[in-house]
């Protein structure tokens, strides 16, 4: 090889790239507008979700009723937002209606005589009515309203324990039941409306921000999209102008033309990660930058997506079929190689191509390193398995290539 033609060849490639609008957008500003859009959908702050609720109850003159827990959950807020929007309906079947309209996410109803027994101390009964027809929605509604009437619950079960506590001590002379003392007697009565107790404790994981997610993630697009149909049709170009004609006919090898071009095609990516990178620590205040082991598995990734878009370009011999593969390749991997949403939420199918397909394996690893701080012995067996299919396609690439140069002379 001569390293002067392959200067030459990534001189000539970078001053072209230059002049292509078209390939300088998909490149350089794209990125930048899907950093934007998916950074400020969900790069923000989360506030907490709000339920309308709806209730249905009968005014009582017991001491506590069930309008004493609408006023509660009216009440109850989260970062000053209010959980429950409570709308009262004056039968059971216009707040059905409401569920089945979507109107209301849910609807409580509080038969008669519930406040009667409440304060009666009997069981009382509470029926709700969800609409199942968004499992999700489903789950996280049923979820809130059975974590606010468990908590009610036990704050009534304690209430109601310690009027009881006060009657014993009142009324119960101490030592009436042999050893058995009061105070036994109240830790058996806990235990009796309180099995268990679950105490919740905090522990701050490695959790990553969702800016830090979708950087990475643009750089996954970069070497998954850009490389491949940059080095393809780029490649494609030079043959039907004639200039791997006359390279192959110079002094400089069609191999000085491959390296060049593979180099200049990953000058340009890089360059574009680096200003995307840049870009989202300027509009959104965090970014992710990639150690040296993330450059390596960044350049190992892009060799084998470069090898595949060669490979497809040398296979059919077209811009257009190239094109149309290497798009027919790149959308569904988008998503089902954990690049756009995380390989954690993917249906069980779609799993194994996340965690095996190379760029997915790429991804994951990448993730791993950066953005939870994983040791390097934990990724270098995916970045292995990385390296030897970036191996193996550019040795299809290479024999695809020879095959097409052979047929110029």
């Amino acid at each position: 090889m001569k390293a002067r033609a392959i200067k030459a060849i990534i001189g000539k490639d970078l001053r072209e790239t230059r002049r292509e609008k078209m390939a300088l957008f998909w490149i350089f500003v794209f990125p930048l507008m899907w950093i934007t859009l998916l950074g400020g959908i969900w790069g923000g702050h989360n506030p907490p979700i709000t339920l309308d609720v709806g209730v249905v109850y009968f005014n009582e003159s017991a001491p506590f009723t069930a309008g004493d827990i609408v006023n509660v959950m009216e009440n109850v807020t989260m970062d000053n937002v209010h959980v429950f929007k409570v709308r009262r309906y004056p039968n059971e079947s216009a707040g059905i209606d409401a569920v089945r309209a979507g109107r209301i996410d849910v609807l409580l109803i509080f038969p008669k005589g519930f406040g009667e027994n409440v304060s009666s101390g009997f069981q009382a009964k509470i029926y709700a009515y969800f609409d199942r027809s968004d499992p999700q929605n489903y789950q996280i509604v049923s979820g809130v309203i059975k974590g606010f009437f468990s908590e009610f619950e036990k704050e009534m079960a304690e209430r109601r324990l310690n009027t009881t506590l006060g009657y014993i001590e009142k009324y119960v002379p101490e030592g009436a039941v042999e050893n058995f003392t009061v105070a036994d007697l109240e830790r058996y009565m806990l235990g009796l409306t309180n099995p268990l107790e679950l105490e919740e404790m905090e522990v701050r994981g490695e959790a990553p921000s969702a800016i830090q997610f979708y950087v990475t993630s643009f750089i996954g697009i970069q070497f998954l999209f850009a490389t491949m149909l940059m080095i393809g049709s780029g490649t494609l170009e030079e043959i039907e102008h004639g200039t791997l004609r006359r390279i192959a006919a110079s002094p400089a090898t069609a191999w000085d033309f491959l390296t060049g071009k593979m180099l200049s095609t990953f000058i340009v990516i890089t360059v574009s990660i680096v200003i995307g990178i840049a870009y989202a620590k300027l509009v959104f205040g965090e970014t992710v930058f990639p150690s040296a082991l993330g450059w390596l598995i960044i350049f190992l990734a892009a060799v084998f997506s470069m090898s595949l878009g060669l490979a497809i370009a040398m296979g059919t011999r077209s811009i257009k079929a190239t094109n149309a593969i290497v798009n027919l390749i790149s959308m569904p991997l988008l998503f089902l190689a954990g690049i756009v949403i995380p390989a954690s939420i993917l249906p069980e199918w779609a799993r194994p191509i996340a965690n095996y397909f190379p760029l997915g394996t790429a991804l994951k690893s990448l993730r791993l390193l950066e953005l939870y701080h994983r040791p390097a012995s934990e990724v270098l067996p995916d970045v292995a398995w990385v390296a030897v299919s970036a191996f193996g396609m550019l040795l299809i690439a290479i024999f695809l290539y020879n095959w097409a140069v052979k047929r110029l002379e």
